[in-house]
């Protein structure tokens, strides 16, 4: 059994020994178990009532390595965008990279690790202390004064242990666009659930990563130095960054 069929495994074990269920495990759309890992900070997940709340749940779903929140943060229409600056991104530079992509790769990192990757033992991601909230220039031709859209531009700390012993810390910039629920394209699959047009939640839909950007933004802790040497396993990966781990190399590394 690979190593991927020993995860779902496991994870349905500890579902059926904790009696949770159908309400504490889901099988996602790419057929993996999720499990809703118990949250390491003593609040809830944070409601997505504002843009800066939407990105700080998105924070905790990282730090919880909790997926079912994660799949109700991104609109239909998301889509994520690598530095120009990163070759990691190469393969996404025609084709664009869309909701399915990430909550697959953000799957195979929480959970179920990637057909040549393991999933991450542990996650500790650090946005901003303190977001300031700019209207979205994008969308400044339909909504001039940013009522329905927003932007944040925040600094990036991300640091990922992975079962096999492997260690990778990112460091850079990001900036996220977000729409508000009444003018959000909802994915059919949250429709399904009864989401609707709700001026009291936000959506990101674009996902800026500048972590290839800047002297010292990105770099890898001493013990990491066999990072660059996984992403070299996965084929469809293409040219590498030549020294320092990005969050779009990870993205692409776990698609």
């Amino acid at each position: 059994m690979g190593t991927l069929g020993r995860t779902v495994v496991a994870a349905a074990a500890a579902c059926l020994l904790l009696g949770l269920g159908g309400t504490g495990c889901i099988r996602t759309d790419t057929g993996e178990l999720d499990r809703l890992v118990q949250p390491r900070w003593p609040s809830p997940s944070p409601a997505p009532d504002s843009p800066a709340n939407a990105l700080r749940l998105l924070e905790w779903c990282y730090n919880n390595r909790s997926l079912a929140p994660c799949r109700e943060l991104f609109s239909e229409d998301f889509r994520w965008l690598c530095s120009p600056l990163d070759s990691a991104g190469a393969a996404w530079r025609d084709v664009p990279w869309t909701r399915d992509d990430e909550l697959i790769s953000t799957t195979h990192l929480f959970i179920g690790g990637s057909a040549d990757q393991p999933p991450a033992s542990s996650i500790r991601l650090t946005f901003d202390r303190n977001f300031f909230v700019y209207p979205d220039p994008y969308a400044a031709p339909r909504d001039p004064s940013g009522i329905w859209h927003k932007s944040v531009r925040t600094t990036v700390t991300l640091q990922i242990g992975t079962d096999d012993g492997n260690s990778i810390e990112i460091r850079g910039r990001a900036t996220f666009y977000f729409v508000r629920g009444d003018s959000a394209l909802i994915p059919e699959e949250l429709r399904g659930r009864g989401f609707g047009p709700d001026p009291s939640r936000w959506y990101i839909r674009r996902w800026d990563d500048a972590t290839a950007e800047g002297e010292g933004l990105a770099h890898t802790r001493p013990q990491t130095q066999r990072a660059p040497a996984l992403a070299t396993r996965h084929a469809a990966l293409g040219p590498q960054p030549t020294t320092k781990p990005t969050w779009c190399w990870l993205k692409a590394l776990y698609r």
